[in-house]
């Protein structure tokens, strides 16, 4: 059973992946994605999707499925998420889960993933679906889940104008959904504080034959990931990468595990374990640039106020 510990007053903001801050101010200014939530919230999608899991799952409680159930209330405990959401089972031998729901967000988990996963590999994957509610990804992921519903509605509200800002936006909106998952990865693992587990996970949804499990080469595919990740030192495979991965809402299983790697190895996962990272709710890092979250100010050496608002910064 894993040995992780609660995080204190975690916030997402100590481990926010940068990809994914950036693809949401650029899915933010996309032009036409304002009209997508307004009729999102005006038709109540949000509704009808949470009818159709409710209606049709296994709900998870401490009465009908207790293991799980505990893993599931441990993993809210660790990464600091009071308010327990709804959790559901899907039938499907796919390891995965997905979270869905914006005022009220539910967790679905497919069979595969109890029945093929580990109790600790379970936690990281619970934690990562716990990432994206604790992130408030849930709204734009339910608009990509909704996205040929509402592009068909907008359409008609707009005479066919749709066509105009579906494509943009819908590519803006998939590469978010793919850069968001680098967070909840991170969340994943301050979940089950265990690389070789998190990395467990990714190899088993990856493709793993069932019968290789007991001789998993968790190494060799760690020293993938580094290889994977040294491609992006070649232009033209920066490049390759993000044309063959643009239509998916998700970034290949090897990306994801060398993202987690450059964060563990890089010193930041450890420095949130440590609560070294509270500043981070008030300080937006970018490389050695630092800025005040609310103005957006350039901030010099370690102000306790913002110069430009005088938001306080956090430090002691």
């Amino acid at each position: 059973m894993s040995t992780a510990v609660a995080i204190p007053d975690l916030h997402p903001l100590e481990y926010e992946h940068p990809f994914d801050a950036k693809a949401l101010d650029s899915l933010q200014n996309t032009p036409g994605l304002g009209l997508l939530v307004r009729q999102f919230n005006k038709h109540m999608v949000e509704r009808q999707i949470n009818i159709q899991y409710t209606g049709s799952n296994i709900r998870v409680t401490s009465k009908n499925y207790p293991e799980i159930y505990r893993l599931f209330d441990r993993a809210c405990d660790i990464i600091n998420l009071p308010a327990r959401p709804e959790f559901y089972l899907e039938w499907n031998y796919a390891i995965n889960g997905f979270t869905i729901g914006v005022d009220h967000p539910i967790i679905v988990l497919h069979s595969g993933a109890i029945d093929l996963l580990s109790e600790d590999e379970l936690m990281y994957l619970i934690g990562h679906e716990l990432g994206h509610i604790k992130s408030r990804h849930t709204l734009y992921h339910a608009i990509g889940e909704a996205f040929p519903i509402l592009a068909d509605i907008v359409g008609q509200a707009t005479l066919g104008a749709s066509k105009l800002i579906s494509t943009p936006v819908r590519l803006a909106l998939l590469r978010w959904i793919r850069m968001s998952e680098f967070t909840a990865d991170r969340a994943g693992m301050l979940t089950c504080q265990n690389l070789e587990v998190a990395a467990g996970v990714m190899m088993k949804s990856a493709g793993m034959p069932v019968n290789y499990y007991p001789g998993m080469n968790l190494d060799s595919f760690l020293d993938q990931a580094r290889e994977f990740d040294q491609l992006d030192y070649d232009k033209l495979n920066k490049i390759m990468k993000y044309m063959l991965i643009m239509g998916s809402t998700h970034p290949w299983t090897v990306m994801r595990a060398a993202e987690l790697l450059k964060w563990i190895e890089g010193g930041e996962y450890q420095q949130v374990l440590d609560r070294k990272t509270r500043d981070r709710i008030r300080i937006k890092f970018e490389g050695d640039q630092k800025s005040c979250r609310q103005c957006n100010y350039r901030l010099e050496g370690d102000p306790k106020f913002c110069p430009s608002c005088g938001a306080g910064l956090g430090r002691e």
